[in-house]
């Protein structure tokens, strides 16, 4: 909530000024350790914001909702008549660990995507690796399979 309360313009804050916020809001906490942890903590807020914004651009109905999010699903679409909950994380041993550790905290209903980051794959900006056009036609064309699988599981279902 402290990187996202900062999004003036939809331009997300500097490093800076979310790590300074963060500390105003956490003034009797111990920064020692904790800001270095903020500055790996903001280059995953940007790309999971700007996903955000990717996302819009190729379907219509996108929701970004905090206590979602808390419950570990990072974006909800809705295409062709489908909820898919969408998993971003980024595909290194420590990310997909991270994602397993989800999995056991929370239980998952309906449709769930994952959409891993593979870095080499990304779009460099600095220091900030972004999901592309690219990545995300590729979550695309997973969603239709799911489609596709599930509509003719119903009609064999239908058929019986």
């Amino acid at each position: 909530s402290t990187f996202r309360e900062l999004i003036k313009n939809d331009k997300p804050p500097t490093q800076d000024q979310f790590i300074n916020r963060f500390k105003s809001k956490y003034p009797d906490l111990r920064l020692r350790g904790i800001t270095s942890r903020l500055k790996r903590a903001y280059l995953s807020y940007v790309r999971e914001y700007h996903l955000g914004y990717v996302l819009n651009k190729h379907f219509k109905k996108v929701i970004y909702d905090e206590q979602v999010d808390i419950a570990g699903i990072d974006y909800v679409i809705y295409y062709r008549g489908r909820k898919f909950n969408i998993h971003a994380f980024v595909n290194t041993e420590n990310g997909k660990y991270w994602r397993e550790v989800k999995n056991g905290r929370h239980k998952f209903r309906g449709e769930h995507l994952d959409l891993p980051m593979d870095l080499d794959k990304g779009k460099r900006c600095g220091k900030l690796i972004l999901y592309t056009d690219d990545q995300v036609e590729s979550l695309k064309k997973e969603m239709d399979k799911v489609i596709k699988a599930r509509r003719k599981a119903e009609s064999k279902k239908q058929s019986l």
